[in-house]
């Protein structure tokens, strides 16, 4: 009776003590896992730093004072009308600019936790973005979503300077075109005059259209006259 006693307390504490060793390698294997789930939120939250540290819109310094662009009514267009930047002639501040920034987007979702959204106007593009650092297979639990795309920001001392520098970029921005398209159809139709042969009905159309086409150049010349004698700074932005 004796020996069973004593087996059976040997069985128990042997046994008691292979739990604990199972319980402490669980354990640690846990806190390594959560440990390197924590460095990637922490690497990821980290990712558009170098996009923080060149800001396309400065309204406040680091230190709290005023920075260039404090003091502007700024609106940004997801989609540009261009990607052209407005010049700048002097280093005095404009009551008009358009400025065209890079938008850097990162989201991820780190375990048990809501989405985490970061959103930078910058200069430029993130390097992250760039050589897609988070597109590797240790990222693939955090469902990352990254993207920089170009976005048109004005900045004006008004509503009304913001409203005259919108015309004029809307109005460059479609004299461009149908200067473009006035010029293709004109050189068509030239062509199609010339080997139309003695076919008159082909060389009236195509005479028809580049007078059309001319008209239209004429229109857009006088349209930016009379734009001009308004607001000879109209295009000077």
């Amino acid at each position: 009776m004796k020996k069973f006693l004593a087996k059976l307390a040997l069985f128990s504490i042997v046994s008691l003590m292979l739990i604990s060793i199972s319980s402490a390698v669980t354990y640690a294997a846990e806190s390594t896992t959560t440990t390197d789930k924590s460095e990637l939120a922490d690497t990821l939250a980290k990712g558009l730093d170098d996009a923080k540290a060149i800001p396309c819109i400065v309204e406040e310094k680091p230190d709290g004072s005023p920075g260039d662009d404090d003091g502007y009514i700024i609106t940004i267009i997801e989609e540009p009308l261009n990607l052209e930047k407005s010049a700048k002639t002097t280093k005095d501040k404009v009551d008009f600019e358009s400025r065209i920034c890079y938008r850097n987007y990162l989201s991820f979702v780190p375990p048990k936790k809501s989405e985490i959204v970061i959103s930078i106007l910058a200069t430029d593009c993130s390097e992250d973005i760039k050589s897609e650092t988070f597109s590797g297979t240790e990222y693939k639990d955090y469902k990352v979503t990254t993207s920089c795309k170009p976005v048109q920001v004005f900045l004006s001392k008004g509503g009304t300077t913001l409203i005259t520098g919108y015309i004029s970029l809307i109005y460059k921005w479609a004299a461009s075109i149908v200067g473009v398209i006035a010029v293709t159809v004109i050189v068509i139709s030239g062509v199609q005059i010339s080997v139309a042969g003695g076919d008159s009905q082909a060389i009236d159309t195509a005479k028809g259209r580049i007078i059309k086409s001319i008209s239209g150049i004429i229109v857009l010349f006088l349209s930016g006259l009379i734009l001009y004698t308004i607001n000879p700074n109209f295009f000077v932005q």
